[in-house]
């Protein structure tokens, strides 16, 4: 059962696969500067040994082919549940490339870290211009996730 609608809306801020600073180093570059162009309640950081697939949590997402933008919703599904096995983090694309999971075009934003920052209580999924910045030269390639709950 999907998690029940919530006024409150949270960010998640991935560090892209392959790296960049820490999470506490983002933390600490964008000091007390919020994330969200409407600030945030709370803020905190994350991590883990390997990398996870993050979502908004509440369903209905669809992946795309990067390069020619064919629905591969139903191929990902399986895809990820092979690579959570212990399998490749591919999938066989209908254009007949092989794509890595993480350069699929997911709608709303969905993506793969082993490392994040997630600002809580957020006033918009904008992110703060100055924040924007500190993001993009610190984790370049970063990914956007909002979800309510």
């Amino acid at each position: 059962m999907p998690p029940r609608a919530s006024s409150r809306l949270n960010l998640l801020v991935l560090r892209p696969p392959g790296g960049g600073q820490a999470p506490e180093a983002v933390l600490a570059a964008l000091g007390a500067q919020p994330i969200s162009a409407g600030g945030e309640r709370l803020r905190r950081s994350g991590s883990a040994d390997s990398e996870r697939f993050f979502a908004n949590a509440q369903g209905g997402f669809r992946a795309f082919c990067p390069a020619a933008g064919a629905s591969l919703t139903e191929r990902f599904v399986g895809a990820l549940e092979a690579w959570r096995g212990g399998g490749a983090r591919t999938i066989h694309c209908t254009c007949g490339a092989e794509h890595d999971l993480a350069a699929l075009d997911f709608r709303p934003p969905a993506g793969f870290a082993a490392a994040w920052i997630e600002a809580r209580d957020v006033g918009s999924v904008d992110l703060d211009p100055v924040a924007n910045a500190v993001l993009t030269r610190l984790w370049p390639g970063f990914r956007v996730i909002g979800s309510r709950g």
